[in-house]
């Protein structure tokens, strides 16, 4: 934490409560929408101490795990708060996962119960051997006493951790970041500095609640005192409709969702009160953000992880325009350095591993001392991906290290061969990625996703590929495909692409026309 001596989070989380004594700063203002209704701070925080009441009859108290398997809707807000009040620590599980791969969650995590409703209930009752189930939607128990009981005698820290995310599992079985209330609590106020807070701003919340950039937009926003806009699930059209009706102000988004709200018609006149649309969650190709500058919508590039609390740089809509190739400054009190393979920090322009260091990251990974201990050097963040700081010191994101595809000793960013195939006709969506190669190592694979009515000529594409990307750069094959696999977040999930391609090269010989007569190693180096 630097040695800050940080005031106490709990005296503005949650709900929006502020002061010495915890006073409600703004009962009477808007915290939540959700379809056609609406609550107050004040009803939020009544339905947050409801709850908190239900789960300290069952046990819950400071320090207690608390997992959450619910959709956006009003319950997961509710429960967020309610385990904050109570001191717990919340633990957000992927909806859209497996059994299998939610059990390996739990028994890792050891929560005291799991919160579902009905529309996770078969889900939940998969896991009711391994955790005490709570149905939230089930008539509860009176308990006018609990929460009381349970509260008294608590004064929280920002150490004390607030939520155990786990991450994606990119680089293997998933791993639980344990994130404090200091994290939230500065991640909030630095994203304020970088992003500004208005009075009557409304986040637009699309993202789901298990991923740290939806849990970040709940916890912000009851500390600003501004109103969350909940959508269950990102409908297009939906979201355009809300940013009108709502005029909200805020939308996070990742490219994918944004490519699709561009495609569906947003613009300035459909958002017409928007200030910043946050982008982060993946690299966004540069004809994106330009499509999108053009229509009037003002993108906000950023660049965070789980690890660091949702944003580590951010890059605000007038910077972004002026340098779209950068994610943007650190963020107030984040350093970031770019680092060899050693740990020396590099010059300017010279792609290294990505470094953060400050109040917002994690404490480390739950009972995984070894990972921990290989994530966190001296204070720093060893984040895994890769990136340059230019000579205004703005971050510039190259690619996730795991992602690097080495051919022939070459090293080739995916992302980089991506942004050229997605500008190619017809393309609706790109995943390139690495697949074992006898004699380079490594070869280059795209699994294209034509656009609906689209015709994607295969040679066509290695042709165009061939006119702006080196030789060794360009993709050995070209698969067509009806759909990318996408994670939750609606990030491209490359594993499962890696895993795709790997499968549909050894189901089918792959047409002569797509595969070029091999480069000879002065054409892979140099092309």
């Amino acid at each position: 934490m630097l040695g800050l001596n940080l005031p106490s989070p709990p005296t503005l989380f949650p709900v929006g409560r502020g002061g010495k004594g915890g006073e409600s700063l703004a009962p009477e203002r808007l915290a939540l929408i959700f379809g056609a209704r609406a609550w107050t701070y004040a009803e939020l925080e009544a339905e947050a101490r409801a709850l908190a009441a239900r789960l300290a009859a069952l046990g819950v108290g400071h320090g207690s795990r608390v997992a959450m398997l619910l959709p956006n809707v009003p319950q997961a807000v509710f429960l967020v708060h309610a385990v904050g009040l109570l001191g717990g620590v919340l633990v957000p599980l992927n909806t859209r996962l497996t059994s299998d791969e939610l059990r390996f969650q739990v028994r890792r995590a050891a929560p005291a119960l799991l919160a579902h409703n009905q529309a996770t209930a078969p889900l939940a009752m998969s896991l009711a051997q391994d955790v005490p189930l709570l149905d939230l939607d089930a008539e509860p128990e009176a308990a006018p006493n609990a929460f009381k009981q349970a509260r008294d005698g608590w004064t929280p820290t920002a150490h004390d951790v607030h939520t155990i995310v786990f991450t994606s599992g990119t680089t293997g079985r998933p791993k639980g970041a344990l994130l404090t209330w200091g994290n939230h609590w500065w991640s909030a106020v630095a994203s304020g500095w970088r992003l500004g807070v208005q009075p009557d701003d409304r986040w637009l919340l699309c993202l789901p609640l298990y991923h740290v950039g939806g849990l970040a937009v709940l916890l912000r926003s009851a500390l600003y005192g501004t109103t969350v806009i909940l959508h269950e699930r990102f409908d297009p059209s939906a979201v355009i409709a809300a940013l009108q009706a709502h005029r909200a102000t805020v939308i996070s988004l990742v490219p994918t969702l944004l490519k699709r709200l561009l495609e569906a018609g947003l613009d300035a006149r459909t958002a017409p009160a928007l200030r910043v649309a946050l982008l982060g969650g993946a690299a966004a190709a540069p004809d994106l953000v330009a499509q999108a500058c053009a229509a009037g919508i003002p993108v906000a590039l950023t660049y965070g992880l789980t690890e660091a609390a949702s944003q580590v740089a951010t890059a605000p809509p007038q910077e972004t325009r002026e340098f779209p190739d950068s994610v943007g400054l650190p963020l107030q009190g984040v350093s970031v350095r770019i680092a060899d393979e050693q740990g020396t920090a590099l010059p300017p322009n010279e792609v290294g591993e990505i470094w953060v260091r400050g109040p917002n990251v994690m404490r480390g990974y739950l009972d995984d001392p070894e990972a921990t201990a290989a994530a966190l050097r001296g204070g720093w963040l060893r984040t895994g991906d890769l990136g340059f700081v230019d000579a205004r010191g703005a971050l510039h994101v190259v690619q996730r290290r795991v992602d690097l595809i080495v051919s022939g000793g070459e090293n080739i960013y995916p992302s980089e061969v991506e942004h050229v195939l997605a500008s190619y006709p017809g393309v609706e969506g790109v995943c390139v990625v690495g697949v074992p190669d006898v004699e380079w190592g490594q070869r280059v694979v795209a699994l294209i996703q034509p656009a609906p009515g689209a015709q994607v000529d295969s040679p066509g594409v290695q042709a165009f590929c061939r006119q702006r990307l080196a030789g060794y750069k360009c993709p050995r094959q070209v698969l067509l495909v009806e759909s990318l696999p996408l994670t939750a977040s609606g990030k491209l999930d490359r594993r499962a692409a890696q895993t795709l391609a790997t499968q549909l090269l050894a189901q089918r010989e792959v047409d002569s026309s797509l595969t070029p007569a091999p480069l000879s190693l002065r054409e892979r180096r140099w092309g």
